[in-house]
């Protein structure tokens, strides 16, 4: 892309923000926000993430794979967990309210869109026990609260073993590293 089409205004060089490295795409979710003022949220995430947690959105989510693939892990019902793989250039929804995890390992790239939440809009972070599936904990606030909460919610969460152990059969929900795609959907 030429420096005048880096200049044009609501155009942005996803390659040039890529190439700034992973210093500009800090912490566990790895994303920049782009468009700000836009009614879609745009965001520029990279590879890997650390989570394992499951996020409910009250609006559609959609992931356009840039480099790399992904996995985006849905519930899909009473113990029902879809592995869906997104390969570079693919896109991927995820219908509103439907619980997602979106697992990132190194080296890759991506586009999320989503309708940027309006004033009263709830969703909520899940995580669930990897023995029994049960749910662990569920936190819900207002969207507009959940930019800037997330990272916080999810450091307390992963600091706190009685928080991660499950009510239901005693075991102790690990803290994420980073993630490594094993190529199963």
């Amino acid at each position: 892309m030429t420096e005048q089409a880096e200049e044009r205004e609501g155009i942005v060089s996803v390659d040039r923000l890529r190439s700034a490295g992973a210093e500009a795409f800090p912490g566990a979710l790895a994303a920049k926000a782009l468009y700000p003022d836009s009614q879609f949220e745009v965001v520029l995430v990279r590879g890997p993430n650390s989570r394992n947690d499951f996020h409910v959105n009250p609006y559609d989510e959609l992931f356009l794979q840039v480099e790399g693939t992904i996995r985006v892990d849905t519930r899909e019902g009473a113990g029902a967990v879809r592995r869906n793989l997104v390969h570079e250039g693919e896109l991927f929804v995820v219908p509103a309210g439907t619980a997602h995890s979106p697992l990132r390992p190194a080296g890759t790239w991506g586009l999320v869109v989503e309708i940027r939440r309006r004033p009263g809009d709830v969703e909520a972070v899940e995580w669930y026990c990897d023995r029994c599936d049960a749910l662990i904990e569920r936190v819900t606030m207002e969207s507009s609260q959940m930019i800037e909460s997330l990272m916080p919610l999810l450091k307390e969460f992963q600091a706190s073993e009685d928080r991660r152990t499950c009510r239901a059969c005693g075991s102790v929900l690990a803290v994420p590293g980073p993630f490594v795609l094993d190529g199963t959907a």
